[in-house]
This record gives C-alpha cells, structure tokens and sequence, in this order.
C-alpha cells in the first residue's frame, strides 16, 4: 500500500519558504504531498508581489480552474487536505465547494502569529461598528458553514477566537502553532552563539509592492520618507551599542536588489530565524517574524514615522499594536533620541513575552511542532 496524499491547495504564489515553514519537508517523509498552487487563476495581479517561487516538482501551478478541477478529481480520493482558500468570492467559495465534495479529510488554519491592526483594546471602535462587524462575521460563517473545514490548526488564544468566527460551529480545532514558532521548536528553541549584531525584519515597505496588491490599498508613505530616515536611525543603534546591523529580506523578496533601499548593509535572505537566534537586537516594524524574538527571548524595538503616523495607515495601528502586546518601545525615526532611551528599550518585559506567546505563538504546552501535531492527530501516521 502506498503513502497516503496530502494536497496542499494554496490561493497565492508558493515558494521554497512556504515548503519549509509549513513542514512539508518532515511531512513528505509519511505522506504524498501534493501542492496546487492558484494565484494565477484566481489573482494574477497579486503575483507582481512576489520576485521567487518554488520549482520543486511537488508543486504544480494551474492558470484555469477548470485544468485544477481536473487534476484535483485524479488525486484527491482519499486524501487529506490542507485548503489556505477562504470563501471570499464566487470562485473562492467554489474551490470550497470542490473540496468539500470531495469527501477526503479537510484542515484549514487559523495561525497567524501577530496581532492585526484591530486585535488589542488600544483599537477604538464605535458600538455599532462592533455590533455590524459581528453580524457580518455570524451571517459569513453561517451561509458557508456547508463548505467550512471540519478540521482547524489554530495557534494562540487570538486565533482561536478568530477560528471561532471565521469557521462553522462544527468545526473541531487542532491545537498547535504559529509556523514561525512551530520552525523555533524544530530548531532546538535555543539561541545560536551571540554575535554582536542587530537585525532588521524587512517587510519590503514601502519599497516593493506587497499585499496591498491584493486588499487594493494605495501606498500612501513614499520610499524617500522612509528609507534615509531609517538608515540614520540603524547608524545611531550601530554608533552606541557597537552592533553591525542586517537585513533580513521579507521572503516574498527574495532576490530583488535591496541596495537602493539600504546601501552598503548586508542583506540577507531565508535565514530570518538564523538572524534573530544570533543577534543581540532585533529592530522591525510589525512582522510575524517579530515572534522570533519572543522564542529566543531578544531584545525588540519597533521603529515609525512621521509620514505612518499622519497618514493614518492600518501599519501605524498594528506597530502599536505590536508595542502594546510585546511591551517593545517605538522609536520614531523622524526624533533624535539619547543612549539612555536606547539601552533602557533594551529591557524585556517577561511578562508580556509570555503572553504573547500565549495568544499569538502557541496553543500547546509540550512543545511538539506542527508536523508531529498534524501526523498524530490529523493524519493518523503510525512510524
């Protein structure tokens, strides 16, 4: 008897990082991993986002739904199912429909790992507001109930209230971690030997395009409001605390030329968690790779300006947010600041940490990764 399928099906372009983070490396070694990626039929405007893909052969691509469709129904009896497709849309929600129908095993995920611009009570809403977002939220989940996983990997108490709203009542969940969290405990959870260096979490922002190619939000913050800025501001930390600053490129831009952004500083691709685990700082803006830093437990701070502030853009609410949840200072990057303030935001609040690895990082407390979790308890593999 053969190994039992697994098809991923992926709304967005796949990459090499995606192989990785959702452990199809450790899963390919009890299962048959299939992955259907479907940016190309469903948002082939969203793939001027993306500089790299993956090229293994497991991955296959399909410009039309009718050809996945096709390919699906060969593949798809008695599988099990990892679906990222959300009924959003007519074609979405026919996706749903397809693989719902197909009786196979169907796991969706709700996992995050950083709160959004609306998690924390520091976001002002009016009663009413509330009141319709909840409706609208009960209405959605009620009409595609019939189509909803039967399965859900929820990582942290945030997500699964989110998981709560978003899926059917009858929905069980299957408690695990964020992906960035579940690579920390695959790594040993442990920090590398220290280097005397503080790392940049990239997002990309604002110098390439990103989702808002996808939620159709205009850049409002150009490149020359930001990048000169945030280069004084990593001299003044290299200045006082003696550290060499890196890049670490967000992975959607893995193989575009960031000097133009950030000169001569060394930029780095793919080994985000690397980078943290041996850094003596960590500097970022809102990022879910911020839950680095909570694993290896580094000192974080978090850097604006001027021009997201005054813009009122859903990035300032969510670098609050980030500074609310993990107790990290903001540093505005228009301001001059003394080596005092500096190294007194290099302190950790411990108690905030753990929380926020409570309600965004992991439901578990045995420390087993993803893999293992959906092996055992979603899969059924026996070794």
């Amino acid at each position: 008897m053969g190994k039992k399928k697994l098809i991923v099906v992926w709304p967005y372009r796949f990459r090499d990082f995606d192989w990785q983070r959702f452990e199809l490396e450790q899963l390919s070694q009890h299962v048959e991993v299939h992955v259907h990626e479907l940016i190309d039929a469903l948002t082939p405007e969203f793939a001027a986002a993306y500089a790299n893909q993956s090229e293994r052969p497991e991955v296959k691509r399909f410009s039309s739904l009718k050809d996945w469709r096709r390919e699906f129904k060969k593949v798809s009896k008695d599988s099990v199912i990892f679906t990222h497709v959300r009924p959003i849309n007519l074609q979405s929600a026919l996706i749903c429909l397809k693989i719902c129908l197909s009786g196979s095993k169907v796991v969706g995920f709700s996992t995050g790992g950083a709160p959004n611009y609306a998690s924390v009570g520091n976001y002002k809403e009016s009663k009413s507001i509330k009141f319709l977002k909840i409706l609208f939220h009960f209405l959605k989940r009620t009409a595609f109930s019939f189509i909803s996983p039967g399965l859900v990997l929820v990582g942290g108490d945030e997500e699964k209230k989110r998981a709560h709203r978003d899926y059917s009542r009858h929905a069980s969940l299957v408690f695990g971690n964020s992906s960035d969290y579940s690579q920390t405990l695959l790594s040993g959870h442990d920090s590398k030997s220290v280097e005397l260096k503080s790392v940049f979490l990239d997002t990309g922002f604002p110098g390439f395009q990103r989702d808002e190619l996808l939620t159709g939000d205009v850049e409002s913050v150009q490149p020359s409001q930001w990048y000169p800025l945030l280069n004084k501001f990593l001299d003044f930390v290299e200045k006082i605390l003696e550290y060499k600053t890196v890049i670490a490129i967000h992975p959607k831009h893995i193989g575009r030329d960031h000097s133009e952004f950030f000169g001569p500083r060394l930029t780095i691709g793919g080994q985000t968690m690397g980078l943290v685990s041996s850094s003596e700082l960590v500097i970022a803006t809102n990022s879910t790779s911020i839950s680095y830093a909570v694993a290896f437990r580094k000192p974080l701070i978090l850097v604006t300006c001027d021009a997201i502030e005054k813009n009122k853009q859903r990035k300032k609410l969510e670098i609050r947010n980030c500074s609310h949840e993990t107790g990290a200072r903001i540093f505005n990057i228009d301001r001059e600041y003394t080596e005092k303030e500096l190294r007194e935001a290099l302190v950790i609040d411990h108690a905030k940490r753990e929380s926020y690895k409570r309600k965004y990082l992991t439901s578990r407390t045995d420390d087993k990764p993803n893999y293992q979790v959906l092996l055992d308890e979603v899969i059924n593999v026996v070794d």
